[in-house]
């Protein structure tokens, strides 16, 4: 019973993998346009480094997708 709610999950989220692409491509952008559009003087360095940590996050969250999808194809 168990094996076969798993798959079921596993399924219904492998048809959701573009949907949580746009969402982290769109968070991402959302968080560039906030931070660009402060003015230079009130961007902490606290700030440039979230901006930062999350950038790297989501690109390696997009990279390890693609090659897990080419992988997995």
């Amino acid at each position: 019973m168990f094996a076969l709610l798993s798959a079921g999950c596993l399924f219904i989220l492998q048809r959701l993998q573009p949907v949580f692409f746009i969402v982290a491509i769109g968070a991402l952008t959302y968080q560039v346009w906030i931070v660009q559009r402060r003015p230079s003087a009130s961007r902490t360095p606290g700030m440039k480094a979230v901006l930062a940590v999350s950038v790297v996050l989501n690109v390696l969250m997009i990279g390890g997708w693609v090659v897990l999808s080419i992988r997995y194809r």
